[in-house]
């Protein structure tokens, strides 16, 4: 038997095949258009009035996922859209065009953390705009300050990037604690040391360097961390491992000679 086409749906094919095509080619010519302003703004000066037209050129993008969490998180919903322009900003003053990527790839790719940082507050259920207006400065203070460190910021680092109280910090460390990996150890370690173990813990911490107190509260479980084991910690803090190890076994000799200190 011959197999005789249907013109319609060859008609319909073609058709779907022009429209693609046609649809890539305004992609490829949004995309050039978008990395000429890029330049532009970047070449002069990286002034505040041309960056306007490349926003300008992402703003349906930067709504259209902003849209899809208002009314689904309990967050004011200028802050969503606050949220996205500021990942936005962000993907444009940190993109390379030397490294081979399209400006729209690491656009998107940034506006990714948006997303996860919405999803922190599903589940939050009703809490008043001014406790989320302090949660959300943490927030961007935690991520401002570990993309500037390159690991997980202690909570003196915190504090003093802040301009709070180590222990307004560690409140807010506690309440957020849920977002954090589970703990094999469920307790505060008073719970369970002996006061001068306690005490030694404590102590030793003013004699560490910043990336050695982030270790430090983690092993130990202090200043509103929970208490991990080395794997957790170094993919927590993305401090890699064989450092941990060092600063673990760093922190143990400090801690015997604070008892040392505490028996004299």
């Amino acid at each position: 038997m011959i197999y005789t086409p249907n013109i319609d749906a060859l008609d319909e094919l073609l058709d779907f095949t022009k429209e693609s095509a046609i649809s890539r080619e305004k992609l490829r010519e949004t995309q050039k258009k978008e990395i000429e302003l890029w330049h532009t703004w970047d070449k002069g000066g990286r002034q505040p009035d041309h960056l306007k037209p490349l926003l300008d050129s992402y703003r349906g993008l930067l709504e259209f996922r902003a849209k899809s969490w208002k009314g689904n998180v309990e967050l004011p919903t200028s802050t969503i859209d606050k949220e996205y322009q500021r990942h936005f900003v962000n993907a444009v003053k940190t993109f390379n065009p030397g490294r081979g990527v399209k400006l729209s790839t690491w656009v998107d790719h940034n506006l990714k953390k948006a997303g996860r940082y919405m999803r922190t507050y599903q589940n939050m259920g009703k809490i008043p705009e001014g406790q989320i207006a302090k949660i959300t400065e943490f927030k961007q203070a935690h991520e401002a300050l570990s993309n500037k460190l390159g690991y997980e910021p202690d909570t003196h680092s915190l504090a003093e990037h802040l301009g709070w109280a180590p222990k307004r910090v560690i409140r807010m460390q506690k309440e957020l604690r849920k977002d954090l990996p589970a703990s094999g150890f469920k307790h505060d370690p008073a719970d369970f040391l002996h006061p001068k173990e306690l005490e030694a813990i404590k102590l030793m911490q003013y004699d560490l360097t910043p990336e050695e107190r982030t270790v430090y509260e983690y092993t130990f479980g202090m200043n509103g961390k929970p208490q991990l084991q080395p794997g957790q910690i170094a993919k927590l803090t993305k401090i890699n491992g064989p450092k941990v190890s060092r600063i673990r076994s760093k922190l143990r000799t400090k801690l015997e000679e604070a008892m040392d200190l505490l028996k004299e």
